[in-house]
């Protein structure tokens, strides 16, 4: 074998072995030796921001020069290799400058490569927020403390900050931001990493700790009362943090980690409900017991896929009303008859089987709107409803793409239908998920919306395309309330939003709104949901007859 064969080789050898923290090996070092490269490090660039540094070689003294390879990735992330020499190494002739080009650039792009690879897992498992890990990283990690011969010396809490509201009422978002994130400084120095305790930032003020029981009283003590400092207008101030937290004891009816997340929550409402700061889930509650139970026939019924979709048509009314979309609605044939989600919906929330069900309502109407495409049908956009739960997925709007993607069907043909959220810190979950959903061309719908001064902030900030508004409980005949449903009819128009009325009882009530500048209904005078079957009668013939 030539000389410059074995070099090469070598250096495949060594890069194939590169773990992203050395470069090791006798060949290696061999090929580093002949080029006289005494030193490899990298820096990872995101946004112009160093965020990591890394020496992966070196071997004896290093001169002041030095080659920079840069090697420009994704969404403004760049990485920097640069390669020393050894000092007083001699000078390389054209051979020897080939050579270390070539090892230069095999080194850089599988550096890059590596530090990409940690990059994206790194956002897999990190809420960018605080820096703290997500949900993903608590299913991850809780399952292996299920699976530990360890896992009954474990306990959950799900915490939840108490007055951020009126912290962001009188100091705004920024601060409110930063006192977020160095509550999560604290209470990650809190855990104990090396006895695997661990705290997660789930979103907004929400936070969850897994750590050792015999430390309960340590943590609610901790919690009683955690003080940080911030900055408004120049001035430095001391704010006092307190949370309410729902705790649940990890043991043998705890089979998943949505089991465990799920007490936690279920103690979490209690607490919440009775006033007190801490609550322990205990297994006596036998409504919330019963609510489990339930639960998890609701979660089983998912799984043998026994949910049937009905699809409630939204109509347009410019000329003759005609189907412009519809609204996708989960069912539940149970004990002979078909339940509606009042039924159910409640336990699905209260368990968090709430966005299982979504997703599988998701991947339901993607099979459907495939089908009926392929089929040569003038297809609708068909929403989804996704509660409020699901804002606590940091991946949220990349789960709901890849279910998209992975039909292979038009984004625009499948929309996302938001409530507004009436928990801490929903607004700004609500805000970016619906815009990084908007702006990968999913349409996004927020329902429920309210008239209170909540939805009207929202509405600066919010990215979406239409604006569900109830109407039921407002009187047109009443000028008062006429005024009311046409103001807030022209300024979610002139913010840019579509606005569709529900809550329409009498076509009288349509041509007033119709009056107000409302032209999409989702009303019975129209239709009701309906069935597959019956909603391809609709596709085809999407004309409604007065």
């Amino acid at each position: 074998m030539s000389g410059d064969s074995k070099l090469f080789t070598d250096i495949t050898a060594s890069l194939e072995a590169f773990d992203g923290s050395r470069f090791d090996g006798d060949s290696f070092a061999s090929v580093c030796n002949q080029l006289s490269i005494s030193k490899i490090e990298d820096y990872v660039y995101a946004d112009g921001k160093l965020i990591k540094r890394t020496v992966t070689y070196i071997n004896g003294d290093s001169d002041s020069n030095y080659i920079d390879k840069t090697v420009e990735c994704v969404d403004g992330v760049n990485v920097i290799v640069r390669f020393y020499r050894h000092n007083f190494a001699p000078e390389n002739d054209a051979d020897i400058n080939d050579k270390t080009t070539i090892f230069c650039k095999c080194v850089s792009d599988c550096t890059a490569l590596v530090r990409i690879k940690e990059l994206l897992s790194d956002m897999r498992y990190i809420n960018p927020d605080t820096g703290l890990h997500n949900l993903n990283y608590f299913h991850v990690n809780m399952r292996k403390i299920l699976d530990s011969e360890d896992r009954f010396l474990f306990s959950c809490a799900f915490i939840s900050l108490k007055g951020f509201n009126q912290l962001n009422r009188f100091f705004g978002s920024d601060i409110t931001g930063k006192a977020i994130k160095m509550f999560a400084q604290k209470i990650d120095s809190f855990v104990n990493k090396e006895s695997g305790e661990f705290a997660i930032h789930v979103g907004g003020d929400n936070f969850v700790v897994v750590f050792h029981t015999s430390r309960t009283e340590s943590l609610t003590a901790f919690l009683s009362a955690v003080q940080v400092t911030l900055q408004s207008d120049g001035d430095s101030f001391s704010h006092v943090v307190s949370a309410r937290a729902g705790i649940t004891n990890v043991n043998p009816r705890h089979i998943t980690s949505n089991d465990v997340l799920g007490e936690c929550s279920i103690s979490l409402q209690i607490a919440r409900r009775s006033g007190e700061d801490f609550v322990i889930f205990s297994e006596k509650d036998s409504a919330f017991a019963n609510q489990k139970n339930i639960a998890k026939t609701i979660s089983r019924a998912v799984d043998e896929n026994k949910f049937l979709i009905y699809f409630q048509p939204v109509v347009a009314t410019e000329g003759r009303p005609s189907l412009f979309e519809a609204e996708a609605l989960a069912r539940w044939p149970r004990d002979g008859r078909i339940t509606a989600p009042d039924e159910f919906i409640e336990y699905a929330r209260n368990s968090g089987i709430v966005t299982k069900i979504d997703f599988h309502v998701l991947r339901k109407v993607c099979e459907s709107v495939k089908a009926w495409t392929e089929a040569g049908f003038d297809m609708v956009p068909i929403t989804c409803n996704f509660a409020s739960k699901n804002l606590f997925n940091s991946n949220l709007a990349n789960d709901i793409i890849d279910i998209i993607e992975s039909h292979n069907i038009d984004r625009k043909l499948i929309g996302i239908e938001f409530s507004e959220p009436d928990f801490k810190g929903g607004r700004l979950l609500l805000t970016q998920a619906a815009q990084q959903l908007s702006e990968r061309g999913v349409k996004v719908t927020i329902d429920k919306f309210g008239l209170g001064r909540s939805s009207l902030d929202l509405l600066q900030d919010l990215k979406a395309d239409y604006l569900k508004f109830d109407f039921g409980q407002l009187s047109l005949e009443d000028p008062r309330g006429s005024i009311i449903v046409k103001d807030m009819i022209n300024l979610a128009e002139m913010l840019g939003f579509t606005v569709i009325c529900k809550g329409v009882k009498t076509r009288e009530d349509a041509k007033e709104l119709m009056l107000c500048g409302c032209t999409r209904f989702q009303s019975f005078i129209y239709d009701k949901p309906l069935s597959e079957r019956f909603f391809e009668r609709r596709l085809k013939n999407p004309v409604y007859t007065e």
